[in-house]
């Protein structure tokens, strides 16, 4: 009886805890790491929620982005927009592109490729499947562009994933996340100098800088799988619009979100910057230096490179608020300092 009894309780703890590993939502503990820039940990998440939901082909999407902004991140290429204009940066021991990297991103993300057709040839008309091949080619696409600069073969990817898209949406208009890949299709085609922009038109491609900011900030607003990519996105286009402190508003909500990745608050401080907040901006990096300096989570893997970076801002943002400068009056110049 009592070894019945011992039995019974100890299937009782094994199921208990196996009931508890599959509570936890591995896609939001991946989403966690990812935008916090902490990719190895997100790609074991996403591999462990792949175990539970082997039949969604967005989480091989979810695990190809990780390996690729991985390697943009070693590339120096998502903190290059902060540092702009600092070729010490980006020109100086300049790492190159890893072989390896691509081909395992490929691999994931042809593995889901593969199982979003098969669910269509079943169900052609499966909105997440649809979705999830939108987001494959984005992916495809953003990778060519970035590292491997092959701008042709990025706008073909670019302009299937749009196809994708629109299919989602026709099917499903209430598919909100849907409209980020279409936002930046828009977006795309609308900021083309005209000359380009008319040779896209004969074409049959057309697009709108305003309708892509709505459809980006709504995916930002309302969206469920692509919110946060949404957010840093509108971030991005506010401060191509030149609305640098609009910007900063959504940069500093992803902050709250994501304390620990240090490359969103070297936007923040670039933005100050270019709204010409130089004592804000100043502010920001000086902060930046000292978590790194503490070894604060997040801030203890930024590169020697970034470092240097931060401190070149920050003496030179220090010369240009001690700089005296000098504004016209009726009877002459005065000199005064500005501090912001």
């Amino acid at each position: 009886m009592l070894r019945r009894l011992s039995r019974f309780l100890l299937s009782l703890l094994v199921s208990t805890a196996v009931a508890a590993a599959t509570d936890v939502d591995y896609r939001r503990v991946g989403h966690d790491h990812y935008f916090n820039l902490e990719y190895d940990q997100a790609i074991s998440a996403y591999r462990r929620l792949l175990t539970q939901q082997p039949n969604d082909p967005t989480v091989f999407n979810h695990i190809a982005s990780a390996i690729l902004f991985k390697e943009l991140l070693r590339l120096g290429l998502l903190e290059s927009s902060a540092f702009k204009g600092d070729n010490q940066f980006l020109q100086r021991d300049k790492p190159k592109p890893d072989p390896q990297a691509k081909q395992e991103f490929e691999k994931v993300l042809f593995e889901g490729r593969r199982l979003a057709e098969s669910i269509l040839d079943e169900s052609s008309s499966d909105a997440l499947a649809l979705y999830a091949l939108s987001e494959s080619h984005a992916l495809q696409g953003n990778q060519q562009f970035m590292v491997d600069k092959a701008y042709f073969a990025a706008l073909r990817n670019g302009n299937r994933a749009n196809k994708y898209s629109k299919q989602v949406r026709k099917r499903d208009p209430g598919f909100v996340d849907a409209y980020l890949v279409a936002g930046v299709h828009e977006y795309v085609l609308g900021s083309l100098p005209w000359p380009v922009k008319l040779l896209a038109a004969i074409g049959g491609m057309r697009g709108s800088k305003k309708k892509g900011e709505q459809w980006v900030r709504r995916v930002a607003n309302e969206g469920d799988l692509a919110r946060d990519q949404a957010r840093a996105l509108l971030a991005l286009l506010l401060r191509r619009e030149k609305r640098p402190l609009e910007a900063a508003e959504v940069i500093q909500g992803l902050i709250n979100d994501f304390p620990r990745n240090y490359v969103l608050h070297l936007e923040l401080a670039a933005m100050y910057r270019d709204a010409g907040q130089k004592a804000n901006a100043l502010a920001v990096f000086r902060s930046i230096l000292t978590k790194n300096r503490r070894n604060e989570p997040g801030y203890d893997r930024m590169t020697q490179r970034a470092v240097e970076a931060v401190q070149r801002k920050i003496k030179k943002l220090e010369a240009e608020l001690d700089k005296p400068a000098t504004r016209c009056t009726r009877r002459g110049f005065v000199s005064r300092n500005f501090t912001s």
